[in-house]
């Protein structure tokens, strides 16, 4: 057990000493759009356990950022140095522009999506939803993309086997109590409160928290192809202060359910511990597993007919990905 200590040790040094000769020592500015990060755990933990600062970054972030999509839209309009969207809304947003100016460079979680059913209809598999109602709070997020791809594994339409209703996040648990939707597509922190709201009756049907998913990375981090040309070392540095900050993060639970105490509205810090204990912490993927998890996401988008069949997954994840830490700053759009 010494010798296997001492063996990680060493190679964790050698990391380390290879990280450090990719950065430049100098500050750096960094406007990140990041849609609701005042919310987020790795968020908050990289800017108040001093993550960013370790590596000399001021981080500033882009107001009102509401989706993925907003944060794409940020990053191809030059507003936003880098971004951060689910894999699955970068990647439609690669397929319909071929130019977007930027890559991808690291996972930062695991996803949190709950497909959530009135308990008194007794659905107890995914199939059970044909016909009925599901909410979700805009037709093109993640959340409705993950769940269509569950029903596409299971021989159903997506698109007809149930009825998406788009509702307003203040308008669902209203919906629900009048029966007016059966269920609903979404995830944390708002799918962790409505499940556990006694008065809404929900069970979980299928979430991405455990099995097959369980371990992939949900949201991504792309930089501007600027940024990985012209200042390559900031972009580095940003993607090493998230790691450090998505390591730190299962082993002090406690301590960073403190940092998001009265940040997410209607959760107190103990149910925010209490949801985090039911979520995959310190997910954060880079060069070939990254590709390897985008890749397999490729694949999934083939089975909604937003890819064809003939694509090469994995030569599509390398071009839409850079691994700025053990290879050369990538070429232009």
């Amino acid at each position: 057990m010494v010798g296997a200590q001492w063996l990680q040790s060493r190679q964790q040094a050698r990391i380390s000493q290879r990280d450090d000769a990719l950065l430049d020592g100098e500050p750096h500015d960094l406007t990140l759009s990041w849609p609701y990060a005042g919310t987020s755990i790795l968020y908050n933990v990289a800017l108040r356990q001093d993550f960013f600062s370790q590596y000399r970054l001021d981080v500033h972030l882009r107001e009102g950022v509401l989706t993925g999509r907003d944060a794409i839209a940020d990053i191809q309009a030059g507003r936003c140095m880098a971004a951060v969207a689910p894999v699955l809304s970068w990647l439609q947003a690669f397929q319909a522009n071929a130019n977007l100016p930027a890559r991808l460079v690291m996972g930062l979680q695991a996803g949190t999506f709950r497909l959530l059913v009135r308990r008194r209809l007794r659905i107890a598999k995914i199939e059970d939803l044909v016909g009925h109602r599901i909410a979700v709070l805009n037709a093109d997020m993640a959340d409705r993309l993950f769940f269509s791809v569950i029903l596409r594994r299971k021989g159903l339409n997506p698109e007809t086997a149930p009825n998406w209703v788009i509702l307003p996040p203040d308008q669902i648990d209203d919906a629900l109590l009048a029966g007016s939707v059966d269920a609903v597509a979404l995830h944390d922190p708002l799918a962790w409160q409505l499940l556990r709201n006694p008065a809404l009756g929900l069970v979980e049907l299928v979430n991405s928290v455990s099995g097959l998913y369980a371990r992939r990375t949900n949201l991504a981090l792309g930089i501007s192809t600027d940024v990985l040309q012209q200042t390559p070392s900031a972009a580095v540095a940003l993607v090493l202060a998230l790691r450090d900050a998505a390591r730190w993060l299962p082993a002090h639970m406690p301590e960073a359910a403190t940092l998001l105490d009265g940040r997410v509205a209607g959760m107190g810090q103990d149910e925010i511990l209490q949801m985090m204990g039911h979520e995959v912490l310190g997910i954060a993927p880079v060069g070939n597993e990254l590709k390897t998890q985008i890749a397999r996401y490729v694949d999934e988008l083939k089975l909604l007919g937003l890819f064809p069949d003939s694509l090469d997954s994995a030569g599509y994840a390398r071009h839409v990905s850079a691994d700025i830490l053990h290879h050369a700053p990538v070429a232009g759009p």
